[in-house]
């Protein structure tokens, strides 16, 4: 089978973070929107998405606003329904700022996520309430659900199906750790965010595609935005480390 790997485009928490770390921490949501440079992000990967090869031929999201606004131009070019799955959301949940404390938060309603676009298709466990106990997840629960998410993606789907899965940044690193390279995904367990000696960067709305057999696997691309290209939003290539936790 074959994992397209996606992340969402740049979110409002993504354009804080670029401005500084005092910024990313007076204004984070606990769920935020792509900006408007990220929705842009999101209509050239949807122009883009219908020339890779093999086809999707099933679309899961995070039910966050971001992956849900990112996988809607996806959906729109492959004609498919975008399946929310609430164990793939990033590490460490949803997160907001209670007198200058981080606390967990339950996520955002299903009416405001269902407002977002008619193609998306929620479990039970997504309410008005939320879909998530308020509380921040720790980093080896993080590590855990990520291989959790690895074994979800190989135990579920066929051969010959080729999946795609609109995600995060850290979770999307972190699984991709667990598939390819599980011996480096254990020591994941034991650090916190921003301090992992090994990782994948992911940018915004970056594609990766990796073959999956039953002994092994076959990285096609990592990382690659051949659409923003395209779209003359990116010129060249910049190695910038991701350590900013607003960045992973």
């Amino acid at each position: 089978m074959h994992l397209l790997l996606i992340r969402h485009g740049q979110s409002e928490n993504n354009a804080f973070a670029a401005q500084s770390v005092e910024t990313y921490q007076q204004g984070r949501k606990p769920d935020p929107e792509l900006t408007e440079l990220g929705r842009r992000q999101a209509q050239a990967l949807g122009k883009w998405i219908g020339s890779v090869s093999p086809r999707s031929t099933k679309l899961y999201a995070s039910p966050m606003m971001r992956t849900i606004q990112t996988a809607d131009p996806v959906a729109e070019a492959l004609d498919l329904p975008i399946i929310i799955n609430d164990l793939i959301f990033e590490r460490p949940g949803p997160v907001q700022i209670v007198d200058g404390v981080e606390t967990g938060h339950p996520g955002s309603p299903r009416s405001a996520l269902s407002a977002i676009t008619d193609r998306a298709v929620f479990p039970e466990s997504i309410t008005e309430e939320g879909w998530r106990e308020a509380r921040i997840e720790t980093a080896a629960e993080a590590a855990d659900r990520a291989g959790r998410i690895a074994k979800w993606i190989r135990d579920t789907h066929n051969d010959d199906e080729c999946i795609a899965i609109v995600a995060h940044g850290a979770i999307g690193s972190m699984m991709l750790l667990h598939l390819i390279a599980p011996q480096l995904a254990a020591g994941l367990r034991n650090h916190s965010i921003g301090s992992e000696p090994h990782w994948i960067g992911l940018q915004n709305t970056a594609t990766s595609m990796i073959e999956l057999h039953p002994d092994g696997y076959e990285v096609h691309w990592i990382n690659r935005v051949d659409h923003l290209i395209e779209a003359g939003m990116v010129h060249g290539a910049v190695a910038a480390s991701t350590g900013n936790p607003g960045t992973r």
